[in-house]
């Protein structure tokens, strides 16, 4: 990995060393994971499920982006997936706009730096 791809998630909100150090040490096996990070469904999946008013799964696809943020070390975007957690397992989507576009604008933010450096 790059300084400057490393250097970009930091700037984004990412614990970098935390997340290697899950990634059993290694920047190669993270790397790779992040690039599998860009194809993750469960964003587009969770609004498709709100649209539908499918609160309990949008719940499981939330709860699931939540999880993974942790174990990617995305600690912004953990923060952005908390209020959409919460709200979803009180069985509402009752303000749930603006902590959806939150998590959205954070995801895209690390999906465009990881996109930037996929194919290099």
């Amino acid at each position: 990995m790059t300084d400057s791809f490393k250097n970009e998630l930091i700037n984004a909100g990412v614990d970098y060393e935390g997340a290697v150090t899950r990634f059993v040490g290694s920047e190669e096996i993270y790397e790779q994971f992040l690039y599998r990070f860009t194809d993750d469904k469960n964003l587009s999946q969770l609004e498709e499920c709100l649209l539908n008013g499918d609160i309990g799964t949008a719940f499981k696809r939330a709860h699931t982006l939540k999880g993974l943020s942790g174990n990617y070390g995305f600690n912004k975007m953990l923060e952005a997936t908390l209020p959409v957690v919460e709200i979803l397992r009180e069985g509402t989507a009752e303000g749930i706009e603006e902590p959806l576009e939150e998590l959205k604008r954070i995801n895209n933010r690390i999906c465009g730096i990881i996109n930037k450096y996929k194919n290099k």
